[in-house]
């Protein structure tokens, strides 16, 4: 029987899934603590005569699983210090995630101490992944897992009406799936998608345990209260934790959020997240609130502090939420281009005209964004588009 060429023949398919989901033995020998994802699929691919793109996802749920059943420590190399740093976030596979995923690992790319790493999580329902989503995977060499699109599950997640970019429910989700491939005592860094490491890490300030980043939304009286058409109504946080009989200190962080692996796998922290952003959404709609939207953003800290969860607040500008109206940033920030001429009439860069919004449906890689990054006001403004050339040339290749 003859076949397209970059198909896998039936009898391949059928040796592959033996090799693969029967025994693992090839990945199990494979995994020394020395080779990466990567070269494990690209020893495989040779070995076995199979496209690497079709074995790249197969492997990655593979080591997952291995390492859930903990037959493997770990699915990547401990650093010098013993823990590590996983930088996690959660994707759809659709062109407005494509082009965030690609900038974001650009950006992350060779500026991480040995053992840390990123980490992808695909909320497909665990359907076939694009070629365009695992082009962008195989390219960066990045470790990925699939799990659940709570768009499609929880009628009340805004990803689900209105044509809504993404299910804001899918952070929690991607912080669950992550638990599952670190050890306890190392750390996650759970971020949103359109953010870019602007320079080299900075170290220095990145914490040591749980911790989530001040955020003016949540430090502010009444969650909800910023938007305009709310007329200062809004949730108070404080007090939502003192009707459910919480009396410790609650910390307004969230958005860039630090916890340990530990944590990550508690069962009841993930619920108490997935409890909190609904309770928030549908009090909102309780109380009459105009504009309310599904509230992940303080979810995790609400939820470690009903836990007895020690975290820390972190004030340090480089893991902060930025305003995007700023002249100048630090070297080793994490830079959440966030805003839209939505936003407060703001863009996500000081008096530029682009915003991610312009690029729900189309990849803006593909794009003519030369034009943008000719009127470039600022040097992280700057830095962002020759992400994106980097990007697309590592893509094209």
């Amino acid at each position: 029987m003859s076949h397209r060429q970059g198909e896998v023949p039936e009898e391949v398919a059928d040796r592959q899934a033996l090799t693969l989901n029967a025994s693992g033995c090839a990945i199990w020998d494979l995994c020394d603590g020395n080779r990466s994802l990567g070269e494990i699929v690209n020893i495989l691919a040779e070995r076995f005569s199979v496209d690497r793109s079709q074995l790249l996802g197969q492997v990655g749920h593979a080591l997952a699983e291995l390492s859930r059943l903990e037959f493997i420590e770990d699915l990547h190399q401990v650093g010098p210090s013993g823990t590590t740093t996983t930088f996690v976030v959660a994707v759809e596979d659709k062109p407005y995630f494509w082009w965030q995923t690609a900038i974001f690992l650009e950006s992350f790319r060779g500026k991480l101490p040995a053992g840390w790493r990123t980490f992808v999580v695909v909320c497909n329902n665990g359907q076939e992944i694009s070629s365009e989503l695992r082009k962008i995977l195989e390219r960066y060499d990045t470790a990925f897992a699939q799990g659940t699109n709570h768009a499609d599950t929880h009628r009340i997640d805004i990803g689900n009406n209105g044509g809504e970019c993404h299910a804001a429910l899918n952070r929690v989700e991607a912080l669950s799936v992550a638990g599952k491939a670190v050890s306890d005592k190392d750390l996650i860094c759970l971020l949103d998608s359109d953010i870019f490491l602007y320079g080299s890490l900075n170290t220095e300030v990145m914490p040591k345990g749980c911790a989530a980043a001040r955020n003016w939304h949540i430090e502010n009286e009444k969650f909800f209260s910023t938007v305009e058409k709310n007329a200062g109504q809004g949730i108070n946080l404080n007090k939502l934790l003192e009707a459910i009989g919480c009396d410790q200190p609650f910390l307004p962080g969230g958005v860039n959020v630090f916890v340990t692996g530990e944590v990550a796998k508690n069962p009841k922290f993930i619920a108490d997240c997935y409890r909190f952003a609904h309770a928030l959404f549908l009090l909102a709609h309780a109380v009459g609130i105009e504009v309310a939207w599904m509230a992940e953003m303080p979810c995790f800290a609400l939820a470690m502090t009903v836990n007895g969860i020690t975290y820390d607040l972190l004030e340090n500008k480089e893991l902060v939420v930025s305003d995007c109206d700023e002249a100048s940033i630090p070297h080793g920030t994490l830079y959440h281009y966030y805003s839209d001429p939505g936003d407060f009439g703001r863009a996500a860069f000081r008096g530029s005209k682009w915003h991610k919004q312009a690029y729900r449906s189309g990849d803006f890689l593909r794009s003519d964004f030369e034009f943008y990054a000719g009127k470039a006001n600022t040097d992280h403004e700057r830095y962002f588009f020759q992400l994106a050339k980097q990007a697309r040339a590592r893509l094209d290749v």
